[in-house]
């Protein structure tokens, strides 16, 4: 049954396009995430909204 459905597909090739992009992307966002060299930015971000710092200019 499923390959009946695929060989009706006329543009299967879309669909696999459209996964390669994903993978792509997605992989990219991972080695960017997983890179060594950004771990401080990282720490740095995600301790921002634990900051009390009233330098933002914000009034009281």
């Amino acid at each position: 049954m499923l390959r009946q459905f695929l060989a009706d597909i006329a543009a299967l090739h879309l669909p696999l396009i459209a996964l390669g992009i994903f993978v792509a992307i997605f992989a990219t966002v991972l080695i960017r995430v997983c890179q060594r060299s950004r771990a401080p930015e990282y720490r740095r971000m995600a301790s921002l909204p634990l900051d009390d710092d009233t330098t933002t200019g914000a009034k009281q």
